[in-house]
């Protein structure tokens, strides 16, 4: 299918199934066409049978659905959450200052008219560092909503102030689980280094469960040469130490992992907005470090 690649390989002793989505779209589509696996065929399919209390939604498709449009339900709280964290961050905003010169972007009628040679509005080119996230959207069984929420939430206010502070952000999403020396790894290409983070689109892969308990466990029920191990427990979430492995990061890379390695609380935002920049900030220079106040 176009857009979607997959590949194994060994990485010591560990055997990596790995998928490539381009697209939200591409994913999605994947998803509806492929087939079950076997292994997952002698009983009922928990991307299926997953709980409305366990997945908010009701069904498969439901996830689908709200996935490609959107998830509207609590948008505005979303938003809210992502404005009071960086309404709290102690940051420098990049100034977008213009000047006049022959040629620019837009006409001044004013300086036209006054007859001044330096008529067009224009803006100097700036070279943008570049700061990538690896995030890992899985999380555990167990993991109750509000957390989730809260750790996409901090993710979006976090990379909405590197770009107010004049970064360019390549948010790598990805799901990394395994059972034994089988790692299943899909990484999803949801936002280019330079466009801008989009709330509406990025709100449902950060912030809502289906995205794991439903879309990704479907498409672990159908991936290549499963196993009766992996029908029974659908995975375990990768710790920091087996992700860095097998994505060849250092010390200085920035990865988000579980909720429950961050010890994130989703109680009170700002308490776990810390503790995830401290994930942020070993990747940052000195003086642009997200801080609160």
């Amino acid at each position: 299918m176009r857009g979607v690649g997959y590949d194994t390989f060994w990485i010591g002793e560990y055997w990596i199934r790995h998928f490539v989505f381009d697209s939200l779209e591409d994913y999605l589509a994947y998803l509806q066409k492929a087939e079950t696996h076997e292994a997952f065929l002698r009983g009922a399919q928990a991307s299926e049978a997953g709980s409305e209390e366990f997945t908010l939604t009701e069904s498969l498709d439901e996830a689908i659905e709200l996935c490609r449009f959107g998830w509207h339900d609590g948008f505005n709280d979303l938003v809210a959450l992502v404005e009071k964290v960086k309404r709290n961050l102690d940051i420098k905003i990049d100034p977008n200052r213009t000047y006049h010169d022959y040629v620019g972007f837009a006409p001044d009628v004013k300086a036209y008219l006054e007859g001044s040679p330096l008529t067009m509005i224009n803006k100097p080119v700036v070279h943008k560092p570049l700061v990538t996230i690896y995030m890992n959207t899985s999380y555990a069984g167990n993991e109750p909503r509000e957390r989730i929420y809260a750790r996409g939430a901090i993710v979006l206010a976090a990379a909405e102030a590197l770009e107010l502070m004049g970064f360019m952000v390549d948010l790598r999403l990805f799901e990394m689980s395994y059972v034994d020396k089988d790692i299943h790894f899909s990484e999803y290409r949801l936002k280019m280094p330079d466009e801008r983070v989009n709330l509406q689109k990025l709100y449902f892969p950060l912030c809502h469960p289906a995205w794991v308990r439903r879309l990704n466990f479907r498409l672990i029920e159908t991936s290549p040469n499963m196993t009766d191990a992996w029908a029974g427990c659908y995975g375990i979430p990768a710790e920091a130490s087996m992700i860095r492995m097998v994505l060849g990061l250092g010390k200085g890379d920035i990865l988000i992992p579980t909720i429950e390695e961050m010890k994130l609380e989703g109680v009170e935002v700002l308490v776990d907005a810390q503790k995830l920049f401290d994930r942020i900030n070993v990747g940052l220079p000195k003086d642009k470090q997200l801080v609160l106040r």
